[in-house]
């Protein structure tokens, strides 16, 4: 099936800092648009501030996650076992997707942000003619409806980026127990895709900056989030630390045998003999391959993941002291 590339990726243009710059206009633009109907009514506003600049971000945010993904794929290329044409066919679906795909993604997220409007406003027929009878009921459903499209293509296409690492990790990439650093970028591809979902998670809290703490606004969308965090944190790394495990078990089971036939029949070893010799060496290896660990991560890796974590409960938790403050003032 004939693909191209997908289309919020041809939204940022291919040069340095072509984020940014895309990041600024977005911003810029939306900004304006979804503040029309902020005035209009005194209960219910548009959160503009959180429209704007979810979409803003993760924009942006996609590029440079599948930049990272590709920079990943390019250094595992040594111990992958792939010719060049299925390389670059593995390179190009990184940025890729079939019009199939693409309509699906945008049919889910139509959907979904429709289904969120409805519950919000108690029924199909209220957000309908909410929608019609005010500027501000319009830009609200154009604002939720066009953050879910864009949050669900971008979830959809990451998680497919994740699954073809976790298919390189369980069928075509070399492993040693002995140099487990060239499995990294397996980490790094978890890590960077889960930036995407925490970063979004963390922008919540600008929902009740303009129309007050509303759990029917804000929990639908963060518990969508939830499921493809762990997901896409997940899927790059379980196949390839099921090898490393599998292989680990099979060389310390085989050691523990050839440990064996080392020592006399009291499970003791002779000092005096020469099976001393052979057996030190093999105690060394046994203790090296028990301390390798079975998934692709290092401290590093770990470190950056428990900052990246902590975002959201911080932006949370300044939100709701901000909303206290202002409070108080008032």
């Amino acid at each position: 099936m004939a693909t191209g590339k997908i289309w919020l990726l041809k939204l940022v243009p291919p040069f340095r800092h072509g984020g940014w710059l895309t990041g600024l206009l977005l911003l810029s633009l939306l900004l304006p648009l979804f503040y029309l109907g902020v005035e209009e009514s005194p209960v219910r506003k548009t959160p503009a501030l959180f429209f704007s600049f979810i979409i803003a971000y993760i924009i942006p945010v996609f590029s440079f996650i599948t930049v990272k993904s590709q920079e990943a794929l390019n250094e595992l290329r040594p111990i992958l076992d792939l010719d060049d044409r299925a390389f670059n066919q593995a390179q190009a679906r990184l940025e890729s997707a079939s019009p199939r795909l693409t309509g699906l993604s945008l049919g889910a997220g139509t959907l979904s942000g429709c289904i969120h409007i409805s519950f919000f406003r108690g029924s199909p027929a209220a957000a309908v003619r909410e929608m019609l009878t005010s500027v501000s009921g319009f830009v609200a459903a154009l604002g939720t409806v066009m953050v879910w499209i864009v949050m669900t293509t971008v979830v959809v296409m990451l998680i497919r980026q994740t699954v073809l690492f976790g298919r390189l990790g369980g069928r075509h990439v070399r492993i040693s127990l002995l140099d487990t650093r060239k499995l990294l970028p397996f980490a790094r591809v978890s890590i960077i895709s889960s930036l995407a979902v925490i970063g979004a998670l963390a922008l919540f809290p600008l929902i009740g900056f303009e129309t007050g703490l509303n759990l029917a606004e804000s929990l639908p969308g963060a518990i969508a989030l939830l499921a493809p965090l762990i997901t896409m944190f997940i899927i790059p790394v379980w196949p390839v630390h099921r090898r490393m495990a599998t292989m680990k078990e099979r060389e310390l089971a085989s050691l523990s045998d050839r440990i064996g036939v080392c020592l006399d029949a009291a499970g003791g070893a002779d000092l005096d003999s020469e099976s001393l010799d052979k057996l030190s060496p093999l105690l060394n290896y046994r203790r090296e391959i028990a301390e390798v660990s079975s998934w692709p991560f290092d401290l590093g890796n770990m470190t950056t993941f428990a900052f990246y974590l902590i975002i959201p409960p911080l932006a949370w938790v300044g939100a709701a002291l901000i909303e206290r403050l202002v409070d108080r003032l008032i």
